[in-house]
């Protein structure tokens, strides 16, 4: 007999041999290397395990986000550290998990959940679709020396320095892209402790923050290099900024590695284009990653959310969830200026949407037309297309974490 149920504290170090074994790491478990859990760490009940008898099987992380979308702030689930121990897989432990936790995130008021997978198919069988994708741009440092002449301050970022500067540049980028996660959610400062505890001297790891000629803070860059293809390489993991000037002038911080780098690599958000950063576009070498997928967990609430046109209109869809029953049925959504109602009803559908199709649509990762063009069969547009197509529009995307 398996139990499905929340990790409590004696549990994690299971959690994490089983990590260990699952995602090829390497840590010492003898009991002189067990330390104190890490006060940065997530709490234990924001995991997941199936026991059998005191042992665990399989296991994930379920984590508490809060995420921009339209403007409106949301709880996210993102889900990582999924695992099985190679002894007990193909016997479905995944999925018991996902049984309980999905409808459980729809109890508990969340409206999205987000995971970055190891096969996409097989998480299209829990309702997840490809709703976010980077650029993975590499583009030669020397090459960005138009950028050179941006002023200001850029200054460098130490474990346990102040955060606030930095918030207030994180919180003006996430309010303008859907799945933006707001780092000020976790309380006392944790995401931010941990976003900003590698020692630079140590990991080779570098936070800096710049400011414009008035001191305003703009935007940073997190970067750590990277030696591959015998060149010395610019790896940045996040360039986060607060408006125009401050892309470039976080862009005219790289521009002074070029004798340091080979290369500027950044997975970058797909809204805007590399092109505009050189003058010598034949040097960008640029690949598009779908790297993360996304599932509505609360359709209506979604549907009130979502960024309406500027008229009034009406429509109804019809959902199908298989996982979060609640989910499955006809929405009547009706549209204003001022706000969006929904509610159920039994009138027939102007749209019929499976959950995989309607989590792109919702959060503008795909437009209507593009949508209709896909290989599966999840949707079908049966009335009202023209008012549809302005309702379920493209719109910036960036997930901002990593789990």
């Amino acid at each position: 007999m398996f139990e499905v149920r929340r990790l409590e504290s004696e549990d994690l170090i299971q959690f994490y041999k089983m990590n260990t074994i699952v995602y090829n790491l390497r840590r010492n478990y003898t009991k002189d290397e067990i330390k104190e859990p890490d006060p940065l760490d997530h709490p234990a009940d924001w995991a997941w395990g199936v026991f059998e008898g005191k042992k665990l099987l399989a296991g994930m992380m379920d984590s508490d986000f809060l995420m921009n979308f339209d403007g409106n702030k949301v709880k996210l689930s993102g889900i990582g550290g999924v695992g099985t121990l190679p002894e007990a897989r193909k016997d479905g432990h995944i999925r018991r998990i996902f049984d309980q936790l999905l409808p459980e995130s729809y109890e508990k008021g969340f409206v999205f959940s987000n995971l970055s997978p190891f096969s996409h198919d097989f998480y299209r069988k829990f309702g997840y679709e490809i709703c976010c994708a980077r650029n993975d741009i590499s583009i030669p440092a020397g090459n960005l020396h138009d950028i050179k002449s941006v002023n200001g301050e850029y200054v460098h970022i130490f474990p346990g320095d102040d955060t606030s500067l930095l918030e207030q540049v994180h919180s003006a980028y996430v309010a303008n892209v859907n799945h933006g996660i707001y780092k000020n959610y976790w309380p006392d400062n944790r995401a931010w402790k941990r976003f900003t505890r590698e020692d630079p001297y140590s990991t080779g790891t570098y936070l800096y923050l710049w400011k414009n000629e008035k001191g305003v803070a703009k935007s940073y860059i997190k970067y750590k290099h990277i030696h591959e293809d015998d060149d010395n390489n610019m790896s940045v993991s996040d360039l986060i900024f607060a408006d125009k000037e401050g892309l470039y002038g976080a862009l005219g911080f790289v521009s002074r590695f070029s004798a340091q780098f080979e290369n500027f690599k950044w997975k970058m958000p797909s809204f805007i284009d590399p092109t505009d950063f050189t003058g010598n576009a034949w040097s960008i070498e640029m690949s598009i990653n779908p790297r993360e997928m996304t599932r509505v967990v609360n359709v209506k609430t979604a549907l009130e959310f979502m960024r309406r046109p500027d008229f009034s209109g009406e429509y109804v869809i019809e959902v199908e969830d298989e996982n979060i029953t609640a989910n499955t049925g006809k929405c009547h959504v009706e549209f204003a200026p001022e706000g969006t109602k929904v509610s159920i009803t039994s009138r027939e559908a102007d749209i019929k949407c499976d959950i995989h199709t309607l989590s792109q649509l919702i959060t503008g990762y795909r437009s209507l037309e593009n949508a209709m063009y896909s290989r599966y069969s999840g949707l079908e547009v049966l009335k009202k297309a023209d008012i549809l197509k302005k309702v379920f529009t493209l719109r910036p995307q960036h997930i901002t974490e990593y789990f």
